[in-house]
């Protein structure tokens, strides 16, 4: 090569950069501010062919009601950003009502299905404005996010009626304590959740009822909900719940043929609650219990730990001796499906998403604002458990 020659690029890479170039300075300077133009003078245009329409429709009509009046300006949130000053014409009689955007709509259908597609992914009222006002290069107020997620209620409805098969082996059962604000004061509510496990290892958040407390009634309402939807638990080969006896009895109510599994977490909670500080070990040994390879060693393992501690913790023993049965109801489940469902841990972790959004302003603002963001969430989780199953639950 000779001094000075400039070096020829491959013709694939000039082509790759100044295509690069040219979208950048197509978008970032031509693109939006032009397309934001042709949308606007689009929307105007449409709307005089509208009035027009009108006007040749009622030509019979006396000629001052159908006379002009001018026009009133408006701006709309598009996806292509915030359009301003939008001339909308009028009649004389005030009659005309166009069909490009609702009365007192701010922002363009397009944007509002994003915002909400943003709320469903689990983003806070806050944030989703913050990240609009990013994309869109405007500003959208948490009560314009808030106004368009209040359009989610028919969505939860539909959530708590759809229809369901009768294909789950597992259902956990648990209920959530929530603060929310009722009529200005802030009282403590139960979310009720179910969460099933198909034959095929698929996780699904069932459904969840807002509730005073864990009664029977309220567990009741919610059971018979699932099971006149379709989940009538003729492959349920576990119920897995709390000590709560208004579940245990509205579970034995429903489904009477399923067994039950007591949560090991909860009962070892009981458990440490009528032991001595001094004499914690009790609760860490017992978790030996659970941990054994099969049922005749778990029953090996309990009466091993009830000698070690019958005098020293004696409630603590009757605490879980009382319902031992119940809590070794997981051995006769294959291996791979135990450690799943020995506990409700499972809807913990799905409330911990619930727990993340509610930190931020300590209390959900009032009741269809809870059935929202928990739809929201529950929707998002089961989304992204849609396509994979549970490892070793793909056989049964």
């Amino acid at each position: 090569m000779e001094l000075g020659a400039v070096k020829e690029l491959p013709r694939t890479d000039i082509v790759r950069e100044w295509w690069s170039e040219v979208k950048e300075n197509f978008w970032e300077q031509d693109a939006r501010p032009q397309m934001k133009r042709l949308l606007k003078e689009l929307m105007q245009r449409t709307m005089l062919e509208e009035l027009e329409g009108i006007r040749h429709r009622d030509a019979g009509t006396v000629d001052s009601l159908l006379a002009r009046n001018g026009y009133y300006r408006r701006s709309l949130i598009t996806h292509f950003g915030l359009i301003q000053d939008i001339r909308v014409p009028r009649l004389r009689h005030g009659g005309f009502r166009t069909k490009v955007f609702r009365r007192y709509q701010r922002c363009e259908q397009l944007v509002e299905a994003l915002i909400r597609d943003i709320f469903l992914a689990g983003i806070s009222t806050r944030r989703v404005g913050a990240a609009i006002s990013a994309l869109l290069e405007t500003k959208v107020s948490s009560s314009t996010v808030s106004r368009i997620t209040r359009g989610l209620d028919q969505q939860v409805r539909t959530f708590h009626a759809r229809p369901l098969l009768d294909e789950y082996q597992y259902l956990i059962l648990d209920g959530i304590r929530l603060k929310i604000r009722y009529n200005g004061a802030y009282r403590t509510r139960t979310v009720l959740v179910a969460y099933g496990i198909t034959l095929f290892g698929q996780r699904v958040l069932l459904d969840f009822r807002q509730a005073k407390g864990e009664s029977q009634t309220a567990w009741e309402a919610l059971l018979n909900s699932l099971y006149h939807r379709g989940l009538l638990g003729a492959n349920l080969r576990l119920i897995v719940m709390d000590g709560a006896a208004g579940l245990r009895a509205a579970a034995e109510l429903v489904y009477p043929e399923a067994k039950i599994q007591r949560c090991w977490v909860h009962k070892l909670r009981n458990v440490a609650n009528v032991c001595p500080k001094k004499s914690q070990a009790c609760v860490r040994q017992a978790r030996t219990i659970y941990l054994a390879t099969n049922r005749v060693q778990a029953q090996a393992a309990f009466q091993h730990w009830k000698q070690a501690w019958r005098r020293r913790c004696p409630k603590a023993v009757a605490c879980l001796e009382q319902d031992l049965e119940e809590l070794l109801s997981f051995y006769d489940c294959p291996v791979a499906h135990r450690i799943k469902v020995r506990t409700t841990n499972a809807i913990e972790r799905s409330f911990r998403e619930v727990r993340r959004r509610t930190n931020v302003f300590s209390c959900f603002s009032n009741p269809a604002s809870t059935e929202r963001i928990i739809y929201a969430i529950f929707t998002h989780l089961n989304h992204g458990w849609k396509d994979a199953s549970l490892p070793g639950f793909t056989q049964f």
